[in-house]
């Protein structure tokens, strides 16, 4: 079979001798540890950390474009079902141990094994990798049961990073304590509920770290988070609400960044139930909702509308006409849907401020169009067990909720969310859509290695999910940091991880 051959070259190294690392760079961070095991990781601040620990065969640059790691090359066959990549030369794990083709094979044996019980992630996200074989010592390739355009970007993701299969020996099911990675960083320390200290790799096989160490904190309140910056003990804190960037750019040391993030906040509605069945309905709501102005009032104006399905910084975006703001249209299709007086339901939402904020605004829209919205903010744990009940079983008439596409591809942003096979509780598609059409496209984009032929077709689902509106469609929440104007080298990525692998101070 002929293949479709995807080369990319090894970034060239910087020649000459490179300054000393110097310093100690403290980044504070929102949510705790839970382990550092790639293969078992789900939390945003695991990966942060593991971002300089860790490689994988490819990875993700600022823009969420697809880079060389430990792979210098791949060739992916024309359906998708062979990943074959050349391996960097002269790379070491921390521990002292070869990387090589060898390497890899092992560790995704070992992560793959479904009696491994500390890898479930991996298992999940990889579930269509049927085997890796070793072809040469710098090459390997990995074989799938069945056609898998994605894979590329699934490879890409934190669940995608390897271990050391000697660290994995070692130290058995306690290995997420015990990370040792192939990256510029490695561990020093885990101070539960404190933080983890990495220090600069001399035997790092790239541009070699600028900085001695770096601590990562677990600093939950966003008040003290902004305190630690001003007084120098922190130099990055990332989630900086919207409501205190004005004293971070008040301050002459410090600034804040802005990301255009893989998040969006969305608004299922119950496509199999009464008034949500039809599409007028829907429409209508759609049209009911000034989107900039909810993003001013909620937001700052740290946002962007959604202009289709997934946020444009999704591979496989295509912008859609828009729903504008108009009430009179609204007015008009719930007439025609037999609701010219309106109608009553209930959403369930968080119980955050952004999210508390954003549906007490979505309320006064709505009820200028006379339909009432009942706002029952709740916990997170009570709200996921909700939204997840099957169609048989469920309440759900709408909900205020996130979603999120960490592998930057828009198969995962479809079909998580858009599938009939992704009805809860298998996974997010919380308004019970489903369209025969749209599950072909899905499937048909997924099961060729072709780009462009997977953009044509992702591009024709969102147009008919955007005309089918199962969403009131609101808007991709930037991701806001503040850092030390003397930091450089920190980046917040789009999917809310922080990358700080060229962490440098001046």
């Amino acid at each position: 079979m002929k293949l479709a051959k995807h080369l990319v070259f090894a970034m060239i190294l910087a020649s000459g001798v490179t300054a000393l690392a110097q310093g100690t760079v403290r980044i504070a961070q929102t949510l705790s540890h839970n382990t550092l095991n790639p293969g078992g990781t789900t939390g945003l601040a695991d990966a942060t950390v593991e971002r300089v620990i860790y490689e994988g065969l490819v990875g993700f640059d600022q823009t969420l474009q697809l880079v060389p790691e430990l792979a210098t090359s791949w060739e992916v066959n024309e359906d998708a079902t062979t990943f074959t990549f050349d391996l960097r030369e002269g790379v070491s794990f921390h521990d002292g141990s070869t990387f090589d083709a060898n390497a890899v094979k092992a560790y995704f044996d070992w992560a793959l094994d479904p009696e491994n019980p500390i890898t479930s992630r991996a298992q999940g996200v990889f579930a269509d990798i049927e085997a890796v074989e070793v072809l040469e010592p710098l090459k390997v390739r990995f074989v799938l049961s069945k056609p898998n355009g994605a894979m590329l970007a699934n490879l890409a993701t934190f669940n995608g990073r390897i271990m050391s299969p000697t660290a994995i020996e070692e130290f058995g099911e306690d290995v997420g304590r015990h990370p040792v990675g192939t990256g510029p960083f490695r561990f020093v320390e885990w101070l539960d509920g404190q933080r983890i200290t990495v220090e600069a790799y001399d035997g790092y096989w790239g541009e070699a770290a600028k900085v001695e160490r770096i601590e990562f904190l677990e600093v939950s309140n966003a008040a003290t988070r902004v305190a630690q910056l001003q007084g120098g003990e922190v130099q990055f804190i990332e989630a900086l609400p919207s409501q205190l960037v004005s004293t971070i750019d008040d301050d002459p040391k410090l600034e804040t960044t802005v990301t255009q993030t893989v998040f969006a906040r969305i608004f299922p509605m119950n496509t199999q139930v009464e008034p949500f069945n039809d599409l007028r309905v829907r429409q209508a709501l759609n049209y009911a909702i000034d989107k900039e102005q909810l993003i001013k009032v909620a937001l700052q104006g740290f946002g962007t509308a959604l202009t289709s399905v997934m946020p444009a910084s999704v591979r496989g975006y295509a912008p859609q006409p828009p729903y504008e703001f108009d009430p009179e249209k609204a007015r008009q299709l719930l007439s025609e849907a037999g609701y010219p007086e309106g109608f009553t339901f209930s959403v369930l939402t968080f119980n955050s401020t952004e999210f508390r904020t954003v549906g007490q605004v979505l309320q006064q829209m709505l009820a200028e169009v006379g339909v009432t919205m009942e706002l029952n903010p709740t916990e997170r744990g009570a709200l996921v067990d909700a939204i997840f009940k099957p169609i048989e079983e469920t309440q759900l008439e709408a909900s205020l909720v996130g979603a999120s596409t960490p592998t930057g591809d828009a198969d995962r942003a479809l079909r998580q969310s858009f599938a009939t096979s992704s009805w809860p509780p298998a996974f997010n598609n919380w308004s019970f859509y489903s369209n025969a059409e749209v599950d072909e496209l899905i499937q048909a984009g997924v099961s060729t290695g072709d780009q462009a032929e997977r953009d044509r077709l992702y591009a024709k689902a969102q147009e008919i999910i955007w005309q089918d509106a199962p969403w009131i469609f609101l808007y991709s929440p930037d991701a806001i940091a503040g850092k030390s104007k003397n930091l450089s080298g920190v980046f917040y990525m789009p999917a809310r991880t922080v990358d700080a692998r060229k962490a440098a101070l001046e």
